[in-house]
């Protein structure tokens, strides 16, 4: 299994690139390669091409179409389609050792996908997942009927759904104001 951290995200309403705000004392990207080094034969950063950079000497997949997440997908696939890939958006900032612990230990490779359930809106949460190798063809589908949301993706079924034991870890960032009150906590 691989990891893949999604930092190819534009960060519109916060202003600033998401993955380089700091949580922990470092950028959150860093953290999370940190955070699933353990758990991964290799981790890699799923950026834009003017994000490449940005995260020099660390293992990169430029995802050149651009269309979220699915593209970050697409790209991991592409590169090794017969691995799993366990991906972790950049702005998740609750997101710890117990979260992929959990994950982990719950997979169910016979499946599409294993996920944590969002217990506030009773759906799956596909940036905080475990992609098995038989989902890319239904990526790829999805891709050509212009369809670029992973929840669908998710929705189609043969998920393993998780219920999640901390909400707080679902938790996504995207306001100045949000990140303000994730780092006063």
């Amino acid at each position: 299994m691989n990891g893949l951290i999604l930092v190819g995200g534009r960060s519109t309403r916060m202003g600033t690139d998401k993955s380089q705000l700091a949580y922990r004392h470092q950028p959150q990207w860093r953290y999370l390669y940190e955070l699933l080094t353990p758990y991964c034969q290799s981790v890699f950063l799923s950026c834009r091409k003017d994000q490449e950079e940005s995260f020099e000497g660390f293992p990169r997949l430029t995802d050149t179409r651009e269309i979220g997440p699915l593209g970050g997908l697409l790209t991991a696939f592409a590169h090794a389609p017969h691995e799993a890939w366990l991906t972790v958006a950049c702005d998740m900032p609750f997101i710890d050792e117990e979260t992929i612990d959990l994950l982990v230990k719950n997979r169910q490779p016979a499946q599409r996908a294993t996920a944590f359930l969002n217990p506030e809106t009773r759906r799956p949460e596909p940036l905080l997942a475990i992609w098995e190798p038989e989902s890319y063809e239904l990526i790829r589908a999805q891709f050509q009927q212009n369809n670029f949301s992973p929840l669908h993706l998710m929705q189609k079924g043969d998920v393993h759904l998780l219920p999640c034991p901390r909400p707080r870890w679902l938790q996504n960032i995207n306001t100045p104001e949000e990140w303000a009150t994730a780092v006063a906590k």
